[in-house]
């Protein structure tokens, strides 16, 4: 009994802290998977161009600039249109990845 109540106690404060994170699916017959970890140019050629592009910063390294920038898609599925939130760090890759709702 008490190995019960430590584990259902672990398991408790492990989801408190768990990060949650989206992955959608996306291009021709959303056969494709935009995750965090990927970079921009996969996400691209996956997904094709995001319904907004934003550079929401500059990050410079050894004497050069990178942009750092949020993408927003809309995927249309089953008749229903998700918006996603994507957002990149200063080396292209995908940060996190964010469900926004559900669009009329």
């Amino acid at each position: 009994m008490k190995k019960h109540i430590i584990l259902v106690s672990s398991l408790t404060i492990l989801c408190c802290f768990a990060s949650w994170s989206y992955a959608f699916r996306c291009g021709d017959g959303n056969r494709y998977l935009a995750t965090e970890g990927m970079h921009k140019y996969q996400i691209l050629k996956d997904c094709g161009e995001p319904y907004s592009r934003e550079d929401v910063g500059y990050d410079k390294n050894h004497g050069s600039y990178r942009v750092i920038e949020e993408w927003i898609y809309i995927i249309e599925d089953t008749g229903n249109k998700q918006m996603y939130l994507i957002k990149f760090d200063r080396n292209g890759i995908a940060d996190s990845v964010e469900w926004l709702g559900e669009q009329p």
